[in-house]
């Protein structure tokens, strides 16, 4: 299975997870006043009450349904994740589209 097809099939089954993740995020980008990137929203979702979804990779197929969706698009820059977990690999920027 390729990272798509893993990813849709998460975000199939993230139940009422990826709507409230999806709300969140368009609040998120329309108030955010410039670049951001995904951890930073993490922290906003779960100060939020946002429960972490069922499968990590949930996190990972957001930006990519919010992209489609026309809420987010990517800013062109990357970041070294500060999450211990992604051991400071980059990670793209998103503004809102």
């Amino acid at each position: 299975m390729d990272k798509k097809s893993g990813q849709e099939r998460v975000w199939k089954n993230a139940g009422m997870w990826s709507d409230r993740a999806l709300d969140l995020l368009a609040i998120y980008a329309f108030k955010s006043k410039g670049e951001f990137t995904m951890n930073e929203f993490r922290e906003y979702a779960i100060g939020r009450g946002l429960e972490e979804p069922y499968h990590p990779n949930c996190w990972g197929a957001l930006p990519a349904v919010a992209a489609k969706q026309l809420i987010i698009k990517p800013s062109g820059n990357m970041f070294p994740s500060e999450r211990r977990e992604a051991h400071h690999r980059l990670i793209r920027g998103w503004v809102r589209a």
